[in-house]
C-alpha cells in the first residue's frame, strides 16, 4: 500500500509540474490564432507561336495546365497567350531571351534563319539517317542531342534560353495537291507552301516553293497563289481548313518524320524558381512529351476519318520515286550545310553516329511494321 501511495503522489506531482509549464489558454475575446502565411505564387507569361485552337497550341496549353496542377497553384503559367499578344510569333525567341516573356512555345524550325542547324531538331528528311521520333528522342536524351541543342542556342548568342521539349512530331504527310500525283515528275513546277529547311529540299526536287506561316496557307490557296501545301498532321491540317480547297492528300512523307514542339524558358525566370518547382517544370515537360506525341497519333487517325467522310478528301499513297527523290534532295542540301556551317556539321555527325547503331539494332529486333499489320489488317 505504501509503495502504491508513493507512486500516486509522484504521478500527481508530475502532472502538476506539466500544468504549471503549459501556456495559459487565450481568452475567448482574443479570437482565433492567425493562419500560416500562404505560399508565394509565381506567375509566368507564356506565349505560343501557334494559332489558338490548333493542335500545336493545345498541346502547349496542356503543358501549362499540368505545371499549374502539379505545383498546386504555386507556379501559374496559364493562360497560354496567342501569338502576337506580346510580340509577333517569329520574334518570340528574342522575347524569351530578353525576359519580355518567361516562357515561349514554338517549333525549332522557325529559327533556321539564325542557324540552319536548328532544322535538325525540327525537320530533317529521312529522320535523318532512318530515325523515327522514338529514335530521335533516344538521341536527344542518351546520345548527346540535348546538350548539342542547348549549345546551339548559346553559339548564336542566346545565352538566356533554357530549352525543354513538349511534343514529338507526327511524321508529316507529303501534303495536299490539286490532283493525284502519279510520279516524281508531277510535283515539278507546283507552287507549294513548305517551311523550314525542307523548303530547300522541295526546291531541289523541282518545286516552286513559297514559305508562309500556317495562318496564311488557306487564304493563298483560295486566291490560287498556292497550288499545294504541306503543313502538319491530319488533325492540324483539318483545323487549318486546307480540305476546303484541296481534296488530294498524299502520305507518307519523308521530309519531316521527326522534330519537336519546344518550351523555351528565360534563364532568369528559371533560376528564380525553387528547386522543387524546377523539378516540377522538367517532369511536366517530359510527361507531356510522351502524352502529346501519342495523342497526336490518335487525333490524326480520327481526323483522317472525318476528312474522308465529311470533306470528300481522297487519300493517296505517295509515289515511291518521289519519296526517293526527296531523300536524294535532302542529301544535297545536308552536304551543302555540312560544308558551310560548323554547327550543322557537329550535330549532323552526332546524329549519324547514333543512327548507325540504333537503326540497324531496331531492324534486327523490330519486325517490319507491315509484316504484322498485313496479317491482321491486310490492304
Amino acid at each position: 500500500m505504501r509503495n502504491g501511495l508513493y507512486v500516486l503522489v509522484g504521478v500527481l506531482a508530475v502532472f502538476g509540474m506539466l500544468a504549471g509549464c503549459a501556456p495559459e489558454a487565450a481568452p475567448e475575446s482574443e479570437g482565433e490564432a492567425p493562419a500560416a502565411p500562404a505560399a508565394e505564387v509565381i506567375e509566368w507569361k507564356c506565349q505560343s507561336t501557334f494559332g489558338m485552337g490548333s493542335w500545336d497550341y493545345l498541346c502547349g496549353e496542356d503543358v501549362c495546365k499540368r505545371i499549374d496542377e502539379m505545383s498546386a497553384g504555386r507556379l501559374v503559367v496559364t493562360p497560354l497567350l496567342a501569338p502576337g499578344t506580346i510580340v509577333p510569333a517569329f520574334e518570340q525567341l528574342d522575347a524569351v531571351e530578353k525576359g519580355m516573356i518567361d516562357m515561349g512555345e514554338s517549333w525549332c524550325g522557325y529559327w533556321v534563319g539564325k542557324d540552319s542547324a536548328f532544322t535538325l531538331f525540327a525537320s530533317a528528311a529521312g529522320g535523318p539517317y532512318g530515325m523515327d521520333t522514338f529514335d530521335h528522342m533516344g538521341w536527344m536524351f542518351y546520345g548527346g542531342g540535348y546538350e548539342l541543342w542547348k549549345d546551339l542556342f548559346q553559339s548564336v548568342g542566346y545565352n538566356n534560353i533554357v530549352p525543354f521539349i513538349a511534343k514529338g512530331e507526327f511524321p508529316e504527310p507529303l501534303g495536299w495537291f490539286p490532283t493525284q500525283l502519279k510520279s516524281a515528275d508531277d510535283i515539278k513546277g507546283l507552287k507549294m507552301r513548305v517551311a523550314g529547311l525542307a523548303a530547300e529540299v522541295f526546291k531541289e526536287a523541282g518545286v516552286s516553293v513559297v514559305t508562309v506561316s500556317g495562318a496564311e496557307i488557306l487564304p493563298l490557296l483560295e486566291k490560287g497563289t498556292l497550288d499545294a501545301s504541306e503543313y502538319s498532321d491530319p488533325h492540324s491540317d483539318m483545323l487549318l481548313g486546307i480540305a476546303d480547297v484541296l481534296k488530294h492528300y498524299h502520305a507518307p512523307g519523308v521530309h519531316q518524320p521527326t522534330g519537336y514542339v519546344e518550351m523555351l524558358i528565360n534563364r532568369d525566370s528559371w533560376e528564380a524558381l525553387p528547386d522543387d518547382l524546377k523539378a516540377i517544370v522538367e517532369l511536366c515537360c517530359h510527361e507531356m512529351l510522351i502524352k502529346n506525341t501519342v495523342h497526336e497519333y490518335v487525333l490524326g487517325q480520327q481526323a483522317l476519318e472525318t476528312l474522308k467522310a465529311d470533306y470528300g478528301v481522297e487519300l493517296h499513297e505517295s509515289p515511291p520515286d518521289l519519296l526517293l527523290k526527296l531523300l536524294e534532295a535532302w542529301d544535297v542540301v545536308a552536304a551543302r550545310e555540312v560544308a558551310s556551317n560548323p554547327n550543322f556539321k557537329l550535330i549532323y555527325e552526332s546524329m549519324e553516329e547514333y543512327a548507325s547503331k540504333i537503326v540497324p539494332y531496331r531492324r534486327q529486333f523490330f519486325p517490319d511494321y507491315s509484316f504484322t499489320a498485313d496479317y491482321y489488317w491486310p490492304k
